[in-house]
Order: C-alpha cells, then sequence, then structure tokens
C-alpha cells in the first residue's frame, strides 16, 4: 500500500457511505491525485517527493472528510446519532415513569391489602401527549436513526411521514390490547399490532405494505422505506419485553415501584412472536416487489434509449 493508500483511507474513514460511494470518492480523489503527481513529476521532483507534494496541496484528511460528509449528507450523520442516543436516554426517562402509574401505599406484605394512589391528571396528560410518552420517543429514536441513510431532501421527507401508518392506526391498536390495564391504555395507545391474529391488525400489516411501496416510489430509497416496519416492530416488540422486565424485577427484588404488572402469559410472547414472523414476511414480499419496480423501471428506460 503506497502513501496515497493510506492518505486515502484515512478520508474516508469515518465518513458513513456505503461501500459504493466509498469506492466511488476514492477513485476520483485516487485520479487527482495520480495526475497531481504526474505534474510534480514532470517539473523535476523525485517520486516519493511528489506523492508528498501532491497529497499535502490535496488537503487534511480531516478537511477532504468534511467536505465529503457536507456534499453527500448536507447534515453531519453524527448529529442523527447523538438525536438517537437522546431519543433513547427520553425513552428510558419516560419507561421509568411509566412505572409509577397505579403507586401504592405499602400498608402490608400482601399487595392486596395495598391501597391505590390516583393518577395525578398532568401526569397522565403527559404520558398521552409526547413528553412522556414511550411510543412517541421510540418511533422518533427510530427516525432519527434512519436519517443516517438519506442522501437528498426526499429520503428525509420519506423518515419524516413515516409515521403516518402509527397514527392512521391509533383506533384500532387501542382496540387489540388485551394484556394492558385499563389505565395504562392511554399511555401505549399508539403501539401497533400487538394481536396479529383480528381484522385490525390485517388491516394495518396491509397499510404497512401499502405505505412501504409508496415511499420507494417516491424516494427510491430501500432502506429509507423500511422505516416504517422498524417502527412498526420496535413498538410491537419492546410493550411485551417492557412488562416482561417490570415484571422480573417485581418477582426479584419485591419493590413496589415494580408492581403493578400481572406474570406474562405465553399467549403475550406467542402474539408478539407471531407479529415479528408477519413483519419478516412482508418485508420480504416487499423487497418482490421492490425488484419487480426496479426491472419495469429499466425496461422502460431501455425503451426509451
Amino acid at each position: 500500500m503506497n502513501s496515497i493508500d493510506g492518505y486515502l483511507r484515512e478520508v474516508v474513514k469515518g465518513t458513513y457511505l456505503r461501500k459504493r460511494e466509498r469506492e466511488t470518492w476514492v477513485k476520483e480523489m485516487q485520479s487527482h491525485l495520480e495526475d497531481s503527481v504526474q505534474n510534480y513529476q514532470v517539473i523535476g521532483l523525485p517520486n516519493e517527493q511528489a506523492y508528498q507534494k501532491a497529497i499535502t496541496s490535496f488537503g487534511t484528511p480531516r478537511e477532504l472528510r468534511q467536505q465529503i460528509v457536507r456534499e453527500t449528507f448536507m447534515i453531519s450523520p453524527r448529529w442523527f446519532i447523538m438525536a438517537t442516543i437522546l431519543c433513547i436516554f427520553s425513552l428510558g426517562v419516560a419507561l421509568f415513569t411509566n412505572m409509577r402509574f397505579d403507586d401504592v401505599v405499602v400498608s402490608t406484605g400482601n399487595p392486596d391489602g395495598w391501597k391505590m394512589i390516583p393518577n395525578h391528571v398532568v401526569v397522565t396528560w403527559l404520558h398521552h401527549y409526547f413528553p412522556l410518552n414511550p411510543a412517541r420517543w421510540a418511533t422518533l429514536g427510530i427516525m432519527c436513526f434512519m436519517m443516517i441513510f438519506t442522501r437528498k431532501q426526499t429520503d428525509r421527507l420519506a423518515v419524516l411521514v413515516s409515521w403516518i401508518p402509527c397514527c392512521v392506526s391509533l383506533l384500532p391498536s387501542s382496540i387489540s390490547l388485551p394484556f394492558i390495564k385499563e389505565s395504562q391504555r392511554v399511555i401505549f395507545s399508539a403501539f401497533l399490532i400487538t394481536q396479529p391474529v383480528n381484522i385490525a391488525s390485517i388491516y394495518e400489516f396491509v397499510m404497512l405494505i401499502m405505505f412501504g411501496t409508496l415511499l420507494y416510489l417516491w424516494a427510491h430509497n430501500l432502506v429509507v422505506s423500511l422505516t416504517p416496519w422498524l417502527i412498526s416492530m420496535t413498538l410491537t416488540t419492546y410493550v411485551f419485553v417492557w412488562r416482561t422486565v417490570q415484571s422480573t424485577l417485581w418477582q426479584w427484588t419485591h419493590n413496589p415501584i415494580f408492581w403493578g404488572q400481572a406474570p406474562v402469559d405465553w399467549r403475550d410472547a406467542w402474539f408478539t412472536l407471531l407479529s415479528l414472523l408477519i413483519h419478516f414476511i412482508e418485508v420480504v414480499s416487499f423487497f418482490y416487489i421492490c425488484q419487480r419496480i426496479d426491472a419495469k423501471f429499466i425496461r422502460r428506460v431501455k425503451v426509451v434509449v
């Protein structure tokens, strides 16, 4: 590996580029560097000095890296990563405060004798809307993470509108929550598809594949078009996972803060697993649809040419 290869490797390091994009940038910069080396050799510089002079005049790796990120993303992916981490932290805070729902006055060792503390209307409002709603923070975190894979304004708009299926499916989703207590339905009102064998869930699955196809036709970015599925699978899975964690912590510690969730039923695990399986089948079908769309587009281009 000569000095140019090491220099270019350092330039593209940490740019969050895809493999093909990285290869394109390396070929372009390598071509300019080799031309510059030849020009310095023509004026009589030795090979080593010509290479060093060309690299020095080309710019530092940090400057070129910033230029590549600016031309490719416009906004550095590091900002999206930081926003994702912030959303994950806020999700943890929201889930912790969710455990304070249905707080009790511990008077005896038996939970049957505990007195319930009514939930304050302000806390209920905060959970129903954005500040302390776990589903909202999970959705926003996924959208921030998927921004890393965007390249143009259309991609970013496609990510931003990916939450539409969640909003459209609020009513059927709130109906299909058989294992969540009545007082907590408001908290998890935005969760998707927790019971994948009812009519409401079939409607949501159909809506997901139709919406994902529309996003692909609009943005032509396969990864970005998967955002609705990622949101749906995350919101479908983590309600079960969190209930399992909370009930397990209660069984292990008997700390009143973890009280409030019934032991996990095998039907909950079955519904979650079945939902993920249907999601996977839908994603495979979506890939096939995208291949057919691309093949039809290529044939149309050949006919026009």
